[in-house]
């Protein structure tokens, strides 16, 4: 009966060692990280916290953040600032916007983890997903394995519970990232339920960050979690090193 007031577990305890697969933390290219002064800042706090390695995984949204390119993420990518801790790689957020295939068609190009996953993103607002499965299923017969970004986000998710909807994409394979900072609160309680329901019941496969700012880094610091989902929280970080491998440097 007393099960209710049973401790939380402080979130920076499972931070140790950890390789993360979501950050934005790559400067002066999307809504993450303003300038280099700023990557750095975040870079040291999160080795503080224990992080060990992460990918840089700025947006590629048409038209927005000046239409950002694999070209261009890839310059920006060869300016780093000297005195990084984490072990950094490149990779990319690819909305599944109009533009999608055309990133897909050029499969030599794409910015992807561990040699050929990528990570993709919906519309938060997204309540259905079948616009986008033609999409998504030319881009898994082009080799890429699938990982969508944070659905515990999505509207047919936080709004509606619609897990038939997800299972549209579980069903092809496609494996899911969850956003950390989800099971913390910070983007809300929907969210937060959403993420310990999926995460107990063995729904994703990897975790990211998804770092914009200090304030991320702070809710890393303080925020707490519910006891349950700590061992399976593990695994999906045990999970994030595959993506590690030599293969995936860029």
């Amino acid at each position: 009966m007393f099960g209710i007031f049973k401790k939380k577990t402080p979130l920076r305890e499972l931070l140790e060692g950890f390789y993360d697969i979501h950050s934005h933390l790559l400067w002066g290219v999307d809504d993450g990280c303003r300038d280099a002064e700023h990557t750095l800042a975040i870079d040291a706090e999160l080795a503080e916290l224990g992080f060990k390695g992460a990918y840089l995984t700025p947006h590629i949204i048409y038209g927005l953040y000046g239409n950002n390119t694999e070209e261009g993420l890839r310059k920006r990518f060869q300016e780093m600032p000297d005195g990084m801790k984490l072990e950094v790689r490149l990779a990319a957020e690819y909305n599944l916007d109009e533009r999608f295939m055309e990133h897909v068609e050029a499969a030599d190009n794409l910015l992807t983890m561990g040699g050929n996953h990528l990570l993709v993103e919906f519309g938060l607002g997204t309540t259905r997903v079948d616009a986008h499965l033609g999409d998504l299923f030319e881009a898994a017969l082009r080799g890429k394995n699938i990982i969508i970004a944070h659905p515990e986000r999505y509207a047919f998710l936080a709004e509606e519970r619609n897990y038939h909807e997800l299972e549209k994409l579980t069903s092809k394979g496609y494996k899911l990232q969850l956003n950390l900072l989800s099971l913390a609160g910070l983007h809300g309680d929907k969210a937060k339920r959403v993420a310990e329901e999926m995460l107990l019941s063995g729904k994703y496969t990897f975790v990211g960050s998804d770092v914009h700012s200090r304030v991320y880094t702070q809710v890393l610091r303080e925020g707490t979690i519910s006891p349950k989902v700590v061992e399976p929280l593990r695994e999906l970080m045990e999970n994030n090193k595959q993506l590690f491998g030599p293969t995936s440097k860029v």
